[in-house]
């Protein structure tokens, strides 16, 4: 009842957001459509008002009752006879009160026989006495001492953060990291306390006391490590996947009911005990109310929340029309000067400002994009050729310019897969197309006064591709194109029976094609969860460690992965070549590789401001899916289907992850050539699921910028990132050059991201540090010292200032 309550009571939020979003678009995102049902409740902060709450009335209609078969009986008894007979009337309810009994007695009985964190529906008779019995009763807390506690444990709270749900004097917490954080009784790390946020869920202790590990006397300071107690547990409300109620049973045999929610990062889970039934079901409704919104309901990410005052204070009515007047965060890809900066003097490639400046040509593409200046744009002939090439290309994701070396022909491209099918279609349009950038590119080299490199003697080509036989590595004399197709080859021609497919270099003069064998996003998938398995598993065998690393094929896809980068960047930068990449729809593997690819081209990229450029170019802008690979405000089964069990699931993958995990083992063997450090990583990698920003909101451009106004409306992870001093490499050294390391010194040195990857499990994977060096990594929350790993990062820095002493 008191749920009810607080279910009825609505908050201005609900009427300030919506209007925000209530775009003349017909997308998905934004599109404007009202907040399901059970958005509404527990619309307001605990902590903002003192005042009892009181439920709003509600219609006659509305507060019927209809009376049970029990309650019919009774009175047309009453009815029938005056002299109401006590003794008959008592046994009656005494055989249905044991009638409901025995129902649940039984149901409770099937339960108990399932595994002990199997979800249940209903609580055993005894279980809420257990529970009752086993919490201390503590006085109920004003809202000045939550706020109070909330200050001193956890830290200042980020802007719009409001607390939604307090619950005190928690039975019991345990997360993946450890077997056993607190379980009242058995310890006495103080009282714990849950606490829920539009941002996160909190859970921490009051105890203020602090372990500092006892080392033996004959032990070396340096490989002693016995883990302290957290006193601080937390986890993003946008991050988590799954919330379920369990029962559990303590070392002590009692058995409580309390909630497990489950992570999308690396399949953590937080597990917590409330001091009654009533307090879990009040969580459950709570967390499944605010971290699954749907995906029709962006505006209720805690992104737009942490900036909807300013947004609502800048809002200006005028002719009935409301119009949000904040200004935007920065855009670090403006495409004008950004291919102003890669041209520089070059005439042979243009910008298309008005082909898709509606997004009419594809939506999933940028407002502005660069071809061959041979195709102009003003011409209707080059028009219907361009349009003619993008309805060739799957979602009509033309070839497009990314990168160009600024000197010659040398050059970057992206596409999807042609519509060629079983019949073997031809596109003319998308054969010219393709014939306009060789020869463009062919006719610059040509022209070329001094030759770009000097061409690596045979010893010194062997030594950098690994390999004695060099007939993969030669140029074809006839190749001024080289076409990468990312998929196996077998996948691209499976691909045939839906109508899609290859290019036939029949048809395409001057051009090869070449396979790079990269696994799709379920793949991806199957093998991130069977790693994060393995690094939560506690009874991994350490002796075979590596080989159940490798049996994952998580690092197969990442040497995959770089391989094909490093050959692009090979054929670009050593033969001056344009390289064409694609694999299906040329949003997922086609981004990665090229972004991996400037990476090991341009130095640019390697400074924090360039990589923010690349990033958001062929990430944001070219149409990676991150809402969807992502599942942003939906969790495991909450897919805006009928059924709300099956939708999109399938195409949930960590496939920006995976890229950044690429981009750490390259900083990892060559640190001194980035201006980031692989933390920067880290942080960056904790906000791809967190929601605190809205950078990695949405799917498109188009979504952004056009239909939810992400830029003005959320705050800027770059800007986060560019705020923090220890993202910084100390140790950068702008050399600038390509970074065409040997391909065996890169595959070869690919090892497991354990300060990623290992971050949640309970085996001690990382190296530990002393006490002096020791020090927690802000990653989630209010930006001050807060979570519960470190990162190499400090222990580098720290064998770094040691060499320089020696």
């Amino acid at each position: 009842e008191s749920l009810k309550s607080v279910q009825m009571n609505t908050s201005s939020r609900d009427s300030d957001v919506a209007p925000l979003l209530n775009h003349t678009n017909g997308g998905k995102i934004g599109s404007g459509t009202a907040p399901p049902e059970h958005l509404h409740p527990l619309h307001h902060d605990v902590l903002a008002s003192t005042e009892k709450e009181t439920p709003t009335p509600t219609s006659p209609s509305s507060s019927v009752n209809h009376p049970t078969p029990l309650q019919q009986q009774a009175v047309q008894s009453s009815s029938s006879n005056a002299s109401f007979d006590f003794k008959a009337k008592t046994s009656l309810f005494a055989s249905n009160l044991a009638t409901f009994a025995q129902k649940a007695a039984s149901q409770v009985a099937d339960q108990m026989t399932t595994t002990t964190t199997s979800a249940v529906p209903i609580p055993p008779p005894d279980l809420s006495m257990q529970q009752s019995s086993l919490a201390v009763a503590t006085p109920e807390l004003s809202n000045d001492e939550k706020a109070k506690l909330i200050h001193d444990h956890v830290g200042s709270l980020l802007p719009g953060e409001r607390v939604i749900m307090f619950l005190s004097n928690l039975l019991h917490v345990s997360d993946s990291s450890r077997a056993l954080v607190y379980s009242q009784g058995e310890n006495t790390s103080g009282t714990w306390y849950c606490c829920m946020t539009y941002y996160r869920v909190i859970l921490f202790s009051t105890n203020e006391e602090t372990e500092v590990p006892n080392v033996p006397p004959s032990w070396n300071p340096h490989v002693w490590w016995l883990p302290s107690t957290p006193k601080l547990l937390q986890i993003p409300l946008a991050s988590i996947e799954k919330v379920e109620k369990s029962v559990y049973t303590t070392p002590t045999n009692h058995t409580l009911m309390g909630l497990i929610i489950y992570g999308k990062d690396n399949g953590r889970y937080l597990r917590f005990t409330t001091p009654s039934y009533a307090d879990t079901l009040k969580a459950n409704e709570a967390l499944n109310t605010y971290a699954f919104p749907g995906r029709r309901n962006l505006g209720y990410l805690f992104a737009f929340e942490s900036k909807r005052h300013d947004v609502m204070a800048s809002i200006v009515e005028e002719n009935g029309t409301r119009t949000v007047t904040l200004a935007p965060t920065r855009k670090r890809f403006e495409a004008m000067l950004e291919f102003k900066r890669q041209f520089r003097d070059l005439t042979v490639w243009t910008c298309w400002t008005q082909v898709n400046a509606q997004y009419g040509l594809c939506m999933s593409y940028p407002s502005v994009l660069a071809g061959p200046a041979s195709l102009s744009e003003s011409s209707p002939e080059s028009v219907r050729i361009i349009r003619g090439s993008a309805a060739f290309r799957s979602e009509q994701r033309l070839p497009a310019l990314t990168w160009s070396s600024g000197v010659d022909g040398a050059s970057l491209w992206r596409a999807s897969q042609p519509k060629v099918g079983l019949q073997g279609n031809r596109s003319t349009a998308d054969e010219i197309f393709l014939k306009h950038i060789a020869e463009s590119a062919m006719s610059t080299n040509a022209l070329r006064e001094e030759p770009a490199i000097v061409q690596p003697s045979t010893a010194a080509l062997q030594h950098l591709c690994g390999s004695s036989d060099l007939k993969d590595w030669i140029l074809d004399p006839n190749c001024q194109l080289k076409i990468l197709d990312l998929r196996p080859k077998s996948s691209a021609m499976a691909n045939r029976t839906g109508g899609y497919g290859y290019e036939n270099t029949s048809y395409y003069t001057g051009t090869t094609i070449q396979f790079c064998n990269i696994g799709n996003i379920h793949a991806v998938r199957d093998s991130y969860q069977k790693m994060s398995a393995l690094c939560l598993n506690p009874t991994a065998s350490d002796v075979q460690w590596m080989q159940l690393v490798e049996d994952t094929k998580w690092l197969s896809h990442i040497r995959l992965i770089l391989s094909a980068s490093w050959e692009t960047a090979y054929w670009i930068h050593v033969h001056r070549l344009p390289v064409l990449l694609h694999c299906s729809h040329g949003w997922d593997r086609t981004g990665q590789v090229a972004v991996l690819a400037q990476l090991l081209l341009d130095p640019y990229y390697r400074t924090r401001e360039g990589f923010s450029t690349l990033v958001e170019k062929d990430f944001m802008c070219f149409g990676h899916p991150f809402h969807t690979r992502c599942a942003h405000g939906e969790g495991k089964g909450e897919r805006d289907t009928p059924s709300g069990s099956s939708g999109d699931e399938g195409q949930i993958s960590p496939i920006f992850i995976q890229f950044l995990d690429c981009v750490y083992q390259i900083i990892n063997q060559y640190p001194e050539s980035f201006e980031f450090n692989t933390k920067y990583l880290l942080v960056l990698s904790e906000h791809v699921y967190s929601s605190r920003f809205g950078t990695m909101l949405c799917d498109t451009e188009r979504e952004r910028e056009v239909v939810a106004g992400i830029r003005q409306r959320t705050h800027s992870l770059w800007d986060y990132l560019d705020s923090r001093d220890d993202l910084v490499n100390k140790s950068f050294r702008n050399d600038g050059g390509v970074l065409l390391m040997p391909l065996p010194t890169m595959l070869r040195n690919v090892t497991l991201w354990i300060d990623r990857h290992a971050m949640h499990g309970p085996k001690a994977t990382m190296r530990s540090l002393p006490a002096y060096l020791s020090r927690p990594q802000p990653l989630l929350g209010n930006d001050q010292q807060s979570p519960l790993h470190m990162t190499t990062d400090i222990y580098k820095l720290t064998m770094e200032q040691h060499t320089n002493k020696i």
